[in-house]
C-alpha cells in the first residue's frame, strides 16, 4: 500500500513550508517601495514628525539598498520612554514568521537591547499573543549592542500571524528601532467541524512506527472534543482530544502482564478561547514531547515496547461511535477549525481533498459529514473583559423593583471572591443588607442574602459543580461557567452551567438600582465576609435580562485595571511547575505546590531540606552516635530520598538502609529452581540506591539461608540448559542480573563462603548442598556471609527452589540484612585554595526554571568570592561571596537588574541588636541556594531559610550564561577564596573539583583534598597554629620561645655573678588572695659555676599588721655546691628541699640542661608530703609577688652562665625581661643580654615557588606550520621588493618628464619684435617694429 510505504520511509522531519529551508526571507520591511507600505506600520507613540513609525525599517537611512535618500530622524523613536511602547507591522495577510531583526538609530547612540514580540493572526488585530518560551513565559529577545549593527533572532518555533509587534523592554538612551521580519507565505489547508463531520483514513493493512511527529493548529470555543483517534485491534492506540479546555494525549504501545501500557499527558490550558493554537507532538521511542503554543511538557512512556502498531482507521475531527474506544475520555466530537494536520510527512487535510485521479493521490481517505474548507469562526474575545486588579468592578444600573435577575459567564482561578453584589439598603454609606454571589474557599458557588432582620432569616446556600468531570477546584478551575440568579418574592432560582437549583424562600425585598460585578465601592461588608475582589474574565453579563455592552459603559461604571476584548488570564500551573508529582493550585497572582515532606521549604518542591548523606549530617551534629534520618543523594528533585540509619563509631560513618524483608522468612513448597520469588522493597528507587552505593567507599549486605533438605547453589539435574537450570537458588542485582554466588564469595565463583575457604561439610559448594538424605533428613544447615561487590548491590530479588511441598521436611529460611555502606566519596571531593588568584574553571552552567547550588566550605578568611559566572552577550551573572566573615551573599542578574540574597537578616531598627553568625571559624558550613519560577532562597547550615521574590511586574527570565564557571575567584582572578571547598553540586550534579586537581588539569594554588597548613602542626613547642591557608602563623605567646614557628630559644647571658633579674608580679590590693595550688616550673641552663638561683618565686615580706599573717613563702630552684639541683619549698606547712644528690651527676659541665622539676632524662625525684601534712596544712603559694633569676637581693654571689626557656605556669619571665618597649616592672642588670645560649633556631622549609600559568589555548585553535610561515615571509619579501622597484620606476618617470618639460617646453611671449638685437628691454621698446599688445582694462569689486 502506498500510504504504508510513505509513512515508513519518509523522514520524521516535516517540510511543511519553504520557510524551513530558507528561514530568513525578508517579508518587506526593508523594501519601502515594493514591500510593506508605510500605512501598514504604526506605533504606540512617536517623538516628533521626523521619527514616524514607517521610519522603523531595517537599514533605513543607511545610504544603500532602497534608502539612498536620507529621510527623517533615521528610525522610529518612541514619544514615551516606558515598557508600554510598541512598533506594529501589518503583513497584509497571514504569513509564517520565522524571525526578526533589529537596528538602532545610526549616529544617535540609541538602540533597543531587549524586547518582547506579540502577534495576532486574526483580521482585525485585536487578539494579541506573546511569543512565549517553552515554560509559558513571554520570551525576552536580545537586541542590539550599538546603533548600526543588525541583531537577528530566529524563532525556535515559527508563528503564523498577520500582525506583529515589537515591544522594547530595555534600551540605550532612547527607544529607537528599525526592524525586519522574516518568513514566507502560508500554505493553508483548513477543515472546519460542527460536531458531526470527520475525515477517515483506512489503515487496515497496518503501519508500525518507532518515531512519530504530529503537527497541527486548531481553534475552538468548546471545552471538550475529540480531535484525532487511531487504534489497532489489540491495545495500541493514539488519542488527541480537548478535555476540560486542555489538550490530552493518550497513547498505548502495548500491554504486558506487569504494565497496562496506557499513558496520558496534558498540555496547554484554556484552549477554548477561539484563538489559533499550535500543537507539536514528537515521539522518539519511549519519550513523548508535546508542545502547545511553544509551551513544552514531556513524558517517559511506561511500557516495554517502542513500536506503535495501528491497523484500524484514523479519524480526524470525531468518530461515529464512542463505545469501546480505548483511551477516550470525552463523548463529543470536535467543533471548530483544524489547520495543516501533518502526521509523519502526510498533510491529512490536503491529501484527503486530493482527487483520486491526481498523480499524488493517496488511497484510503474519505470525508464524512459536513467538513468545511474555511474557518468562519469569530473570535471569542469580542465581548470579554478581564478584571485584573483586586479593586476592579463593573457597575450596572437597573430599575428598582421586587425582583432581581443577574447573569454572567466567568472563568477564574481565584477563590474567596465576589461574583455579583447587589446592595439592598445603605445607611450612612455602609451597606448592612445585600445579595451576593461569591466563590468560597472550596471553589463552590455561594448565594448570600444578608438581611439582619428578626422576621426574615438570612439566606446562605452553597452550590457544587455537578459536572462529572469537575475537579477539586469546582468552579475556580479556569473554565467558562455561566450563572443566572433570579430572586423573586417567593423563591430563589439559580442556574449554573445549565443546571437548575431552586430554593423556596419568602423574600419581600425592594432592590435598588445598582448591581456590581466583581467588587463594590462599599467594601466594608465584603471585607467582613473575607471576600476578595474578583480577578478573571467575564462575558455575557446581564442585569434584569439586559445585556451590558462594555464598550459603551462610562468610565465611572468600570473601575480598576480592566482589559477590554481579551481574556488576559494565565494558567500558572501549566506546565506544572511543581516537582516530584506535587499538586499545583493557583490564584490570579501565583501558584502553590503541595510539596511532600522534606521539600516544603522549596516553592516548587525542588531542593530538599534533607542531608545529602550521613557524612554531611555529622558535620553539624558531631556528638551524635546514631540517628535515623532521610537523605537526598543529589539534594534536588532528580533522585528519590532514602530513609537511612546513620551510625558514627570509631571515626567511621556507616549508612544503613533497611528493607521490608523480615528475618527467617519461610520458604516452603517451591520445588522448581527459583520458583520462590521475593522482591526486596527499600522504599525508594533503585537509581537512588545505586548512586548511594557508587558514592560510598565500601558496601556490604548480609545473607543467611537456613535449610533443611533444601539445596542452594548446586546445579539441578533437570536436563535443561537455561539460566534457570544453573542453580536451585540465586539472587538478582540492582541491574536486574541473576547472580549465582553467595555471601562471602565473589562474582563468577558459584560457591558460598565455606566453599571458598574449603570448610563446607562433605566438600560441597555450600553447607546446604552437602546434606545426606538418610543422615541429615531432619537437620538444619546454614550458609551465611556478606555480599561486598559494589556493582551488584543492593539485592533486589531473592529466588529459591528445592523446598519440596508443604507436607514434606524440605524447607528453607532466609534472612537478608540491611544495606550497609561506609564513607562518602562526595565528601572527599574537596580542594584547598592556597592562593587568592587560584581558580578552577568549569563548563558553563545551564539554568532553566530551577537552579540549585550546594557546597561546603571551611575558611578563616573574612571576604572572598566562592565562584562567579557571567554571560558576555546577555550580561547575566551569578556570584557567591563571603562578606566580613559573617555573611554569605548570592547575587545574580537575569536581565532586570542585580538581585541579592543574604544569609543574615539585619535589623533596620537602630535599637535592635543585629543577629550575627561567624562563618570564618575554620569549621565546615553548608550552603544551599535555589532559584525557581517563584522565588530564590538561601540557607546556611541549619539556620532559617532566607527568601526573596523577583520583581512582580516582570516575567520570569532564565539565567543565560555563555562563559565558564570560575570557582575560587572572579573571572579576573580577584577577590580570591582561601580555604577548603567541597561537595559543589549544581542541579544535583557533583562537580569534580578534586579530580581536576589530581589529573593535573589545574595545579596553581590548589591541593587535592582539604589540607589546612596547620594540619601537620608546623609550630614547635606546643605553640598554637593560626590557620590562614595561604600561610600560617605560630602564636608563641604561651611558650617560652620565639620565632616563625616558635623554634628560637629565649635566653639570657649572666656574665657576672652579680647579675640579677627581678620581676614584679604582685597584684593590686583588691586582687590580694590569689594563690597557686600547683606549679609548673621549667628552666634551662648552661654553666660551670656551682652557685646561683635558676628561679625563685616568692611573695612579699608580710608586715606584722597584715591581715593575711604568716611568714614569707617561696619556691626556689638553685644550683647546689655539688653541681646538682636543689628545690626548696617553703609554703607555710614547713620548709623542705629536694636535691639531685642521688643522681651523682655534676650538671655544671657547661652543657645544656633543662630543669622541669625533673632534670633532663634522669630518673624522676619523687617526694610525697602527705605523711607530714594535716587536713588544715597550708600547701598553697599565697600572693606570688617577685620572681628572681640569677640570684636574689640577699645573695652576694649569683649564677654565672646562660639561662633559657624559663617558665612559671603560664608566665615566661625571660620574654618579659626582653620585651620592647621595656617593662617598668622588670629590673635586670646592665650586663645581662639576650642570647640563644648556643641553640640554633629551627626554621620551616619554604614552599616551592608557584607562578600563575598563562591562559589555556583553546583546543580548536590551529597554529601555522614553520614551513607555511617561511613561505609567507618569502612572498612578503618578494612583494616588498617588487613594490619598491615599481615605486622607484614611477619616481624616475615623474622626474624625467618634469625635467623634460622645463628644458624643452615652448611658450608664447608678447615681447617687442627684434628685441633680441638690443642690449636691454628699454631700447627694444623704443625700436619696436610692431605695436605692443592692447591691454583690456578690468575692475574687481571687493
Amino acid at each position: 500500500m502506498y500510504f504504508l510505504s510513505f509513512l515508513l520511509f519518509l523522514p520524521a522531519i516535516v517540510v511543511s513550508q519553504r520557510c524551513e529551508l530558507f528561514p530568513l526571507i525578508p517579508l518587506g520591511m526593508t523594501d519601502r517601495y515594493n514591500g510593506i507600505p508605510d500605512s501598514n506600520i504604526i506605533a504606540s507613540s512617536r517623538l516628533n514628525e521626523q521619527s514616524k513609525a514607517y521610519y522603523g525599517r531595517l537599514h533605513f537611512s543607511d545610504g544603500f539598498l532602497f534608502f539612498r535618500n536620507r529621510e527623517g530622524a533615521g528610525s522610529w523613536i518612541a514619544g514615551d520612554q516606558n515598557t508600554d511602547q510598541w512598533l506594529q507591522v501589518d503583513l497584509g495577510e497571514r504569513k509564517v514568521v520565522t524571525g526578526v531583526a533589529t537596528q538602532g538609530r545610526k549616529g544617535g547612540r540609541e538602540w533597543v537591547t531587549e524586547y518582547f514580540v506579540q502577534y495576532a493572526d486574526d483580521n482585525d488585530g485585536k487578539n494579541w499573543l506573546y511569543y512565549r518560551d517553552e515554560y509559558g513565559s513571554p520570551y525576552l529577545f536580545t537586541g542590539n549592542i550599538d546603533d548600526q549593527g543588525v541583531a537577528e533572532n530566529t524563532f525556535l518555533y515559527p508563528i503564523i500571524a498577520r500582525y506583529v509587534r515589537v515591544l522594547p523592554q530595555r534600551w540605550h538612551n532612547l527607544i529607537s528601532l528599525r526592524m525586519e521580519l522574516y518568513g514566507c507565505s502560508l500554505e493553508s489547508y483548513i477543515a472546519s467541524y460542527a460536531g458531526q463531520g470527520r475525515i477517515e483514513l483506512d489503515m487496515n493493512e497496518g503501519i508500525q512506527t518507532v518515531n512519530d511527529r504530529i503537527q497541527f493548529r486548531f481553534r475552538t470555543q468548546e471545552t471538550n472534543g475529540l480531535i484525532l483517534y487511531a487504534a489497532s485491534h489489540q491495545t495500541d492506540h493514539l488519542v488527541i482530544e480537548l478535555y476540560q479546555a486542555k489538550l490530552r494525549i493518550s497513547i498505548n504501545l502495548g500491554r504486558t502482564p506487569s504494565l497496562s501500557g496506557l499513558n496520558e499527558i496534558f498540555a496547554g490550558s484554556m484552549l477554548d478561547d477561539g484563538l489559533w493554537h499550535d500543537v507539536l507532538i514528537v515521539r522518539e521511542q519511549r519519550m513523548l514531547n508535546v508542545s502547545v503554543d511553544r509551551v513544552k511538557v514531556w513524558l517517559e512512556l511506561q511500557t516495554e515496547y517502542v513500536h506503535l502498531n495501528l491497523n484500524g482507521k484514523l479519524y480526524l475531527g470525531g468518530i461515529d461511535v464512542f463505545t469501546n474506544k480505548q483511551g477516550i475520555l470525552v463523548r463529543n466530537n470536535f467543533t471548530g477549525c483544524i489547520e495543516n494536520v501533518w502526521i509523519n510527512g502526510l498533510n491529512l487535510i490536503r491529501d484527503a481533498r486530493t482527487t483520486p485521479d491526481s498523480s499524488n493521490a493517496i488511497s484510503g481517505f474519505s470525508i464524512l459529514g459536513a467538513v468545511g474548507s474555511a474557518c468562519s469562526m469569530t473570535s471569542a474575545s469580542s465581548g470579554i473583559i478581564t478584571l485584573a486588579s483586586p479593586d476592579a468592578f463593573v457597575k450596572a444600573v437597573r430599575d428598582p423593583g421586587k425582583n432581581l435577575q443577574a447573569s454572567m459567564s466567568f472563568r477564574t482561578f481565584q477563590k474567596d471572591t465576589v461574583l455579583i453584589y447587589h446592595p439592598l439598603q445603605t445607611l450612612n454609606g455602609v451597606t448592612d443588607k445585600f445579595v451576593a454571589v461569591d466563590l468560597i474557599e472550596t471553589g463552590q458557588i455561594q448565594l448570600v442574602v444578608q438581611l439582619k432582620d428578626t422576621v426574615v432569616k438570612d439566606v446562605n446556600v452553597v452550590y457544587s459543580n455537578r459536572d462529572p468531570l469537575a475537579g477539586k477546584d469546582q468552579f475556580a478551575d479556569g473554565l467558562w461557567h455561566t450563572i443566572d440568579v433570579q430572586l423573586s418574592t417567593n423563591s430563589i432560582r439559580v442556574i449554573i452551567d445549565g443546571a437548575l437549583y431552586t430554593t423556596v424562600q419568602k423574600l419581600d425585598l425592594n432592590y435598588n438600582t445598582l448591581t456590581y460585578i466583581g467588587w463594590s465601592p462599599d467594601r466594608l461588608s465584603l471585607v467582613n465576609k473575607n471576600w476578595k475582589g474578583f480577578r478573571g474574565c467575564i462575558k455575557q453579563v446581564a442585569v434584569q435580562s439586559k445585556i451590558i455592552d462594555f464598550q459603551v459603559l462610562e468610565k465611572t461604571d468600570m473601575q480598576g485595571t480592566i482589559f477590554n476584548r481579551t481574556c488576559a488570564m494565565r494558567d500558572n500551573c501549566m506546565p506544572n511547575p511543581c516537582k516530584r508529582g506535587a499538586n499545583c493550585s493557583q490564584n490570579w497572582d501565583e501558584f502553590f505546590c503541595d510539596c511532600p515532606e522534606g521539600y516544603r521549604d522549596s516553592a516548587v518542591c525542588h531542593e530538599s531540606t534533607f542531608f545529602t548523606s550521613c557524612s554531611e549530617m555529622q558535620l553539624l551534629y558531631p556528638t551524635i552516635s546514631e540517628k535515623n534520618i532521610t537523605i537526598d543523594i543529589d539534594g534536588s528533585q532528580i533522585l528519590d530520598p532514602i530513609k537511612v540509619s546513620c551510625v558514627f563509631r570509631d571515626n567511621v560513618v556507616r549508612t544503613i538502609v533497611n528493607h521490608t524483608a523480615k528475618a527467617d522468612t519461610l520458604v516452603d513448597g517451591f520445588q522448581l529452581p527459583g520458583s520462590f520469588i521475593y522482591n526486596v522493597d527499600y522504599k525508594t528507587s533503585t537509581t537512588a540506591l545505586a548512586e548511594l552505593v557508587r558514592r560510598s567507599v565500601s558496601c556490604r549486605q548480609m545473607i543467611n539461608y537456613r535449610c533443611r533438605n533444601a539445596r542452594l547453589l548446586s546445579r539441578p539435574t533437570l536436563g535443561q540448559t537455561s539460566l534457570f537450570n544453573r542453580a536451585w537458588s540465586w539472587w538478582v542485582s540492582r541491574r536486574g542480573q541473576p547472580r549465582y554466588y553467595w555471601g562471602g564469595s565473589a562474582p563468577g565463583i558459584q560457591r558460598c563462603a565455606c566453599g571458598v575457604t574449603g570448610t563446607c561439610q562433605r566438600g560441597a559448594e555450600c553447607n546446604c548442598d552437602s546434606f545426606n538424605e538418610v543422615a541429615d533428613a531432619s537437620d538444619y544447615q546454614q550458609d551465611t556471609g556478606y555480599f561486598t561487590y559494589k556493582e551488584d548491590l543492593p539485592v533486589t530479588q531473592l529466588r529459591f527452589g528445592d523446598t519440596g511441598s508443604t507436607a514434606d521436611l524440605k524447607e528453607g529460611q532466609f534472612t537478608l540484612g540491611p544495606l550497609e555502606c561506609t564513607g562518602d566519596t562526595l565528601f572527599d571531593n574537596a580542594v584547598t585554595y592556597r592562593k587568592t588568584d587560584a581558580t578552577i574553571e568549569l563548563e558553563r552552567v545551564y539554568s532553566e526554571t530551577e537552579l540549585d547550588i550546594r557546597f561546603l566550605f571551611k575558611t578563616t578568611q573574612t571576604d572572598a568570592v566562592f565562584f562567579q559566572i557571567t554571560g558576555n552577550k546577555t550580561q547575566h551573572f551569578l556570584e557567591a561571596r563571603l562578606k566580613r566573615g559573617r555573611e554569605i551573599q548570592f547575587s545574580f542578574n537575569a536581565g532586570f537588574g542585580v538581585l541579592s540574597i543574604s544569609s543574615v537578616a539585619f535589623s533596620n531598627s537602630p535599637g535592635e541588636s543585629q543577629v550575627t553568625v561567624i562563618y570564618n571559624d575554620n569549621e565546615w558550613h553548608i550552603v544551599q541556594f535555589e532559584r525557581n519560577r517563584k522565588e530564590f532562597t538561601l540557607r546556611v547550615d541549619q539556620d532559617e531559610i532566607r527568601r526573596d521574590r523577583e520583581p512582580a511586574d516582570q516575567a520570569f527570565q532564565f539565567l543565560q550564561f555563555d562563559g565558564k564557571l570560575y570557582v575560587g575567584a572572579t573571572q579576573n582572578y580577584n577577590e580570591g577564596y582561601l580555604g577548603c571547598l567541597s561537595n559543589l553540586m549544581i542541579n544535583g550534579v557533583v562537580q569534580d573539583l578534586r579530580g581536576k586537581v589530581e589529573r593535573k588539569e589545574v595545579t596553581y594554588g590548589l591541593l587535592a583534598g582539604c589540607q589546612p597548613r596547620c594540619e601537620e602542626n608546623p609550630c614547635l613547642n606546643r605553640a598554637e597554629c593560626m590557620e590562614y591557608y595561604s600561610h600560617y602563623y605560630c602564636e608563641c605567646g604561651m611558650t617560652p620561645y620565639r620565632g616563625y614557628i616558635c623554634g628560637r630559644t629565649v635566653g639570657a647571658t649572666f656574665k657576672s655573678s652579680a647579675d640579677i633579674i627581678k620581676i614584679d608580679i604582685s597584684q593590686p590590693e583588691r586582687a590580694k588572695g590569689i594563690n597557686t595550688i600547683d606549679e609548673y616550673i621549667q628552666v634551662g641552663f648552661k654553666t660551670r659555676a656551682k652557685v646561683g638561683i635558676l628561679m625563685q618565686i616568692r611573695n612579699e615580706d608580710i608586715p606584722a599588721n597584715n591581715r593575711l599573717g604568716g611568714p614569707s613563702e617561696s619556691l626556689i630552684v638553685r644550683i647546689n655546691n655539688a653541681g646538682g639541683i636543689t628545690v626548696e619549698i617553703n609554703l607555710g606547712f614547713q620548709w623542705y628541699e629536694v636535691t639531685t644528690s642521688s643522681l651523682d651527676v655534676d650538671l655544671t659541665n657547661d652543657q645544656h640542661h633543662t630543669v622541669n622539676i625533673k632534670v633532663d632524662d634522669y630518673p624522676v625525684q619523687f617526694r610525697d608530703f602527705s605523711n607530714i601534712l594535716s587536713a588544715t596544712s597550708d600547701t598553697r603559694l599565697d600572693n606570688p609577688a617577685v620572681i628572681y633569676i640569677g640570684r636574689n637581693s640577699s645573695m652576694p654571689v649569683g649564677f654565672e652562665g646562660c639561662i633559657y626557656n624559663v617558665q612559671f605556669n603560664n608566665f615566661f619571665p625571660l620574654k618579659a625581661a626582653f620585651q620592647e618597649p621595656n617593662n617598668s616592672r622588670v629590673f635586670k642588670s646592665s650586663g645581662i643580654t639576650e642570647n640563644y645560649c648556643g641553640i640554633e633556631e629551627v626554621l620551616p622549609i619554604d614552599d616551592p615557588a608557584e607562578i600563575r600559568p598563562y591562559p589555556t589555548i583553546p583546543p580548536n585553535l590551529e597554529f601555522a606550520r614553520p614551513e607555511d610561515i617561511e613561505r609567507q615571509n618569502q612572498i612578503i619579501i618578494i612583494l616588498a621588493v617588487v613594490g619598491a622597484l615599481a615605486l622607484l620606476l614611477l619616481i624616475g618617470v615623474i622626474c624625467f618628464f618634469r625635467n623634460y618639460t622645463f628644458e624643452r617646453g615652448d611658450y608664447w611671449t608678447n615681447e617687442a619684435k627684434a628685441a633680441d638685437l638690443t642690449d636691454d628691454p628699454d631700447v627694444a621698446l623704443q625700436h619696436a617694429e610692431g605695436g605692443l599688445p592692447a591691454v583690456r582694462g578690468q575692475e574687481w569689486w571687493l
